[in-house]
């Protein structure tokens, strides 16, 4: 870039706003000689070919793109008339509906023409707008690290008097400085909520951020999917892109969190698992009142302790880390204090068990044994018992949690399955099917009998469709690949793919209720990708169990699975070829490999490792810290590298306007 020959400084009260980004050299990879061409790299192949094009700027926020490092969350939409171009900053919320403030860019002319591109692979937005009075090409990225957006402009004709100005949603509370470079057609626009870090990144040297595209080239080679749906497979990308760019650091953490970070060893991004000066959060039963047992919703639909403490995220980054520190300090005093919250309330009755009285069964009804309370607690205890195990602690209410667990009543069936709780069968649409929370996301181990039952429960909530919307399909793919049918768990991701719409990174599909955060549901929907791929529970890791017949080809690379093993696996013609573990923690290691016929057990080198057989398919294989362990069809050995598998049909790019060839 040519040496500056002004600067202007503007201090306004606008938050940055995301930068829309040019087109050609601007930011663009740097020139290859025509007879020297680049290896082939199946992770920058893959992410390339997720690419995200509009031919117009995203005026619902739900499809705009987004940048961020997750400290600054920036979007870029058209502003209030044609000629202007919002870049909105979001705030600490994961409300993305609501701006914090931004900036825009005032264009000279009318647009006539546009091209807008977000390059995941180097998380870049760039767009070249053509106008009645000349034209504009953009770079804009938000370097990682720095809560920073960086927006570059190469201005051609009437459009060098195209201008930035402050946007009305800017808070006065919270000023976000923003400073402009220009020298000649070249301009720089640098916006954040540090005056300092805004100054700083001024200054550094223009052009392609090497930092930061080092950085995220690294990111997505933590782990790797490749099948031969490409709408399936650059959705998963665009969540993987998604995770880093738009979660927030330092969220709370509830509920389930975000599966997927831990799935595809993005541990770091985790809340819990990436948490630093880590403080463990005081479990407090104030906020509780409303979800009393035997209140159920009269005092309020309050969240239950479990998931309001977000114990069910807390034990997956554990399992996925095998971090004791997580275990010793968070987990096992929160359950201890989870599991005694409901024994207060826990009634013995004839038949020997012990039963809950009415809770709240999430948007369906107040019932007593739900299955939905029934599900948290049978799942509370279980891991209480073990975490007592793990940890070598003497626990005066061990005993006590043993006999609860034991005499803990079975949940409420019928001729169609798991009841919503005593008494009450499933008689309507259900969109969150919470009283089958048992089968998905906590994958209880169930016997064979009970294993019917779960397939007749979620047969008979599918058949009821009239209330669902879009995150409906994510849960109904997960429950389907629990139960074992792949085609139809791949339909459900189909129709909530379609449903979401080609632009869109955040959001659950038409008809989404309030209150779902735009982020979750999508990050969901990528967990649901790898359910059909790998799975882990009972204590057997499991590698294809579910994938659909319409999926001959797959391949997964540094996957993580619980007991903090990562997974490599490839599988062609309908068969899996092979699949490698690698053991992090030594945990003791039960893998379903799913190859039929003849196979091997072998090293890393080739030799054989001794193993035992566990069950009809799978095999347990002794694993030290860091060791590895191979499966093979016989005759066969694992690839180098993951591979891109052959796409079925044409491939083509999302957009905003409908695909790109």
């Amino acid at each position: 870039m040519t040496a500056p020959r002004r600067r202007t400084v503007l201090l306004g009260t606008a938050a940055v706003g995301l930068g829309a980004a040019g087109a050609g050299e601007l930011g663009g990879a740097p020139a290859r000689a025509a007879d020297a061409p680049r290896p082939s790299d199946p992770y920058e192949e893959s992410v390339q070919d997720a690419r995200m094009v509009w031919d117009r700027p995203a005026e619902d926020w739900q499809d705009a793109p987004c940048l961020g490092d997750g400290s600054l969350r920036v979007r870029v939409r058209r502003g209030e008339s044609p000629n202007l171009l919002a870049f909105e900053a979001m705030g600490t919320s994961d409300a993305w509906e609501s701006p914090a403030g931004g900036v825009v860019l005032r264009l000279a002319g009318t647009p006539t023409a546009q091209r807008w591109h977000l390059d995941l692979w180097n998380a870049e937005l760039r767009a070249t707008v053509t106008t009645t009075r000349g034209r504009v090409d953009l770079t804009a990225l938000v370097p990682h690290g720095r809560g920073v957006l960086v927006v570059r402009l190469v201005t051609q004709g009437g459009e060098s008097e195209a201008a930035w100005q402050r946007t009305p949603a800017g808070r006065a509370d919270h000023p976000l400085p923003y400073l402009e470079e220009s020298g000649g057609p070249e301009r720089v626009m640098v916006a954040g909520a540090d005056a300092g870090a805004v100054r700083r990144a001024l200054a550094a040297p223009q052009g392609p951020d090497a930092e930061h595209r080092r950085w995220w080239h690294s990111h997505y080679r933590r782990g790797f999917l490749s099948v031969p749906d490409r709408t399936v497979q650059r959705f998963y990308w665009t969540q993987i892109y998604l995770s880093a760019a738009a979660l927030r650091r330092g969220a709370p953490v509830t509920g389930f969190g975000h599966p997927l970070l831990g799935s595809t060893d993005h541990l770091a991004l985790d809340p819990v698992a990436g948490a630093s000066g880590h403080q463990p959060r005081t479990a407090s039963h104030g906020h509780l009142y409303g979800g009393l047992p035997g209140v159920g919703s009269k005092g309020g639909r309050a969240q239950d302790p479990i998931t309001a403490w977000g114990l069910p995220a807390v034990d997956a980054a554990y399992r996925k880390s095998m971090d004791e520190r997580i275990l010793r300090e968070w987990l096992h005093p929160a359950l201890r204090k989870a599991v005694g919250f409901y024994a207060h309330f826990l009634v013995p009755e004839p038949d020997g068990r012990l039963h809950l009285p009415a809770t709240h069964s999430p948007h369906y009804a107040d019932v007593p044994d739900a299955s939905h309370a029934l599900a948290l607690l049978r799942w509370a205890l279980s891991a209480l018992i073990d975490s007592t195990r793990r940890l070598g602690v003497q626990e005066a209410g061990l005993d006590r949690w043993r006999d609860i667990a034991d005499r803990l009543t079975p949940y409420p069936t019928g001729p169609d399955g798991v009841l919503i709780g005593r008494g009450t069968p499933l008689a309507r649409s259900h969109p969150y099917a919470s009283h089958l929370l048992w089968l998905h996301p906590l994958r209880e181990s169930l016997p064979q009998a009970r294993s019917e039952s779960a397939r007749r429960g979620y047969a008979r909530w599918a058949s009821m469709r009239d209330s669902w919307h879009g995150s409906t399909h994510v849960t109904a793919a997960g429950l389907a690949a629990a139960v074992g049918e792949a085609s139809e768990a791949l339909s459900h991701l189909r129709h909530f793919l379609t449903d979401l719409g080609g632009g869109a990174l955040y959001r659950g599909g038409r008809g989404e209720p309030g209150g779902e955060s735009p982020v979750s549901v999508p990050l969901a929907g990528g967990q649901a990708v790898l359910d059909l791929l790998l799975d882990s529970w009972g204590g057997t890791l499991r590698v294809f169990p579910a994938t659909p017949e319409e999926w001959p080809d797959a391949v997964v690379a540094g996957l993580r699975a619980p007991g903090a093993f990562l997974v490599d696996a490839a599988r062609s013609d309908g068969r899996t070829d092979w699949v490698r573990v690698r053991s992090e923690a030594g945990e003791p290691l039960v893998l379903d490999h799913g190859v039929e016929g003849p196979f091997e057990v072998l090293d890393e080198n080739g030799g054989r490792r001794p193993w035992r057989p566990s069950g009809q398919r799978a095999v347990e294989v002794p694993l030290g810290r860091g060791e590895s362990v191979v499966v093979v069809r016989r005759g066969q050995r694992p690839g180098a590298g993951p591979r891109v598998v052959e796409a079925a049909g044409t491939a083509r790019a999302w957009g905003l306007s409908g695909p790109h060839e």
